[in-house]
């Protein structure tokens, strides 16, 4: 076999050889048999040009009839080359780039042809995706240039070119540093681009192109060694951030100016942001509050305040509640506390507010509105009940009625002056007052079964009413169920100072003599209890009582300064 024959038959490309007289193929290698998927014979009996696809036919002829001109000038032999689609026999094509070469003397034109239709494809692909590129870039606001490792430009969008002041095909291929004025090459914003070009890295920064307007300039390094380059107007971003800043400021300076405690928290609770109110009641820098958490509540409260807010966070539904926060001075106050939810479109929570006021001086107040309200019931029903009592030993010991009425209208007139007592609050010494409730309760001080032990003392103006309710209950309990209700009981009172500099009084009421019930039976009246409530509550003092084996025992301390009055 010929080499020429053997070549033919090994290559994988499509070779074939035409006869310019008649248009025909002469020979075909197997290859162009399998690729044009026709038999040898089929190929040798069709004219070279059918095979070429309609639409590039027109361009196969012109080239090979330029190599035929080309020849008959008296060249020895001429080249052809080109691209252009080929037929199958079941009508697809493919892509194929061809060279040949014609030979005059033998009027033959010898071609290979290799398939390119994936490099075809990958270059539309590819010229797609550029143009994709290029209308996005074109119709984006923002400045755009690519330049090479030489600062050469090699794209600038249209608002690039604004910005240079030239059309994008005036800048192409010059280097930026030359388009560009010794100002701008000099500015901060090009120091940065060649820190991006040297380091390799992303740079970024805003700047001030004019009075009134902002530009933010991004850089990315290339493959290629060189850069890309964003710039993007941002004045108007700019105005919404200062604007933001501005009201942010304005939101914190009347935050500050509330007395209540203002704080925001994330959507799970932790908290982000406090007012001075806040900082000032707590007397703990910010810093410090933002990572207190629960350890800023009573121990107590601790527990409730943590299932409210689960049960808040669980129903996306604002809470109000009471609980107690530790002040600067490490005093527990009661607060009012509401919390309310920030929710998204989604009705997701982003964040929560909350506000605590200090309620403890109000509810303070209420519990001794309470206090005062029930004092006055039960005083209102024990005058009641010592007036019953006056009048009917008064009527068992008077012999006529002139003797009833003078008697009973003496006791009436102590019992007149006692709550004189608890009406005003002129000084008093602390045997006086004692001797008028006895009096006004019909016991004379006088008498073998009272004794009263204790230096003259005149007490402070605040504790005037407050101690003559507390011998007033006392009394009114010794009538009805203590030593002034047998024959056989008996009542020591006594009081002495102490402490430093006389800082204090205390005071002892034993009863005795009194047929004690068993301790099953006994049972602490509202007088004694009002005892141990308002006197800590209103004089700072310290209350015991309790009952001996033969009747009551009180054990009074009284601060003598800087104790709270009771004012009815």
């Amino acid at each position: 076999m010929p080499i020429f024959d053997r070549f033919l038959t090994l290559s994988p490309d499509l070779l074939a050889v035409a006869d310019i007289r008649d248009g025909l193929l002469t020979r075909v290698n197997p290859a162009a048999c399998r690729i044009l998927g026709r038999s040898e014979a089929e190929l040798l009996s069709l004219p070279f040009f059918e095979l070429v696809h309609p639409d590039d036919r027109d361009d196969a002829v012109a080239a090979t009839a330029a190599a035929v001109t080309a020849a008959a000038v008296g060249a020895r032999q001429t080249d052809v080359r080109f691209e252009y689609r080929f037929l199958r026999k079941d009508g697809s094509h493919f892509w194929a780039e061809a060279h040949g070469t014609y030979y005059p003397d033998e009027g033959l034109l010898y071609g290979i042809a290799r398939d390119i239709t994936q490099r075809k494809q990958n270059e539309a692909a590819l010229a797609a995706a550029q143009a994709e590129r290029d209308a996005v870039l074109e119709s984006i606001s923002d400045a755009f240039y690519s330049v090479d490792a030489e600062w050469r430009i090699t794209y600038a969008n249209a608002r690039a070119a604004e910005i240079l002041n030239k059309s994008p095909e005036a800048v192409l291929g010059r280097r930026l540093t030359d388009v560009i004025s010794a100002k701008v090459a000099a500015s901060p914003e090009f120091q940065l681009l060649k820190l991006a070009m040297s380091e390799r890295q992303p740079q970024d920064m805003d700047f001030s192109e004019a009075v009134g307007r902002w530009a933010s300039l991004r850089t990315y390094p290339r493959d290629d060694g060189g850069l890309s380059i964003y710039i993007r107007d941002i004045t108007e971003r700019k105005r919404m951030e200062e604007a933001l800043q501005a009201s942010r400021a304005h939101f914190e300076a009347v935050a500050n100016l509330v007395p209540d405690m203002l704080w925001r928290s994330g959507p799970d609770g932790t908290a982000t942001w406090f007012n001075q109110g806040w900082v000032n009641y707590h007397g703990r820098p910010l810093e410090t509050l933002l990572d207190a958490g629960w350890s800023i509540l009573h121990p107590d409260d601790v527990e409730t305040a943590q299932a409210t807010f689960e049960a808040a966070l669980r129903g996306r539904q604002p809470v109000t509640h009471e609980q107690r926060f530790r002040r600067s001075d490490g005093v527990y106050r009661w607060c009012l506390v509401r919390i309310q939810p920030l929710l998204d479109s989604d009705g997701e929570i982003t964040a929560w507010f909350g506000a605590a006021t200090d309620i403890d001086d109000l509810k303070r107040s209420q519990e001794l509105q309470e206090l005062l309200i029930a004092e006055l019931q039960h005083r209102t029903r024990n005058l009641l009940g010592v007036v019953r009592s006056l009048a009917a030993q008064t009527l068992a010991g008077s012999a006529a009625l002139d003797d009833f009425s003078e008697r009973f209208n003496r006791r009436l007139g102590a019992l007149s002056r006692v709550q004189s007592f608890l009406s005003q609050a002129a000084a008093t010494g602390i045997r006086e007052l004692v001797c008028t409730e006895l009096a006004a309760h019909g016991i004379e001080p006088d008498e073998t079964r009272v004794v009263l032990d204790g230096p003259s003392v005149e007490l402070p103006m605040g504790h005037v009413q407050s101690l003559a309710l507390a011998v007033h209950e006392l009394t009114t309990n010794a009538l009805k169920h203590g030593a002034f209700a047998t024959p056989s009981g008996r009542l020591a009172l006594r009081w002495w100072i102490e402490g430093e500099k006389g800082s204090s009084l205390s005071l002892e009421w034993r009863e005795s003599g009194v047929a004690m019930p068993d301790g099953a039976s006994l049972r602490r009246g509202f007088g004694l209890d009002l005892i141990e409530r308002s006197l800590p509550y209103q004089l700072k003092a310290k209350v015991k009582i309790y009952f001996s084996p033969d009747g009551v025992v009180c054990n009074l301390v009284l601060p003598l300064f800087q104790a709270n009055s009771l004012e009815v």
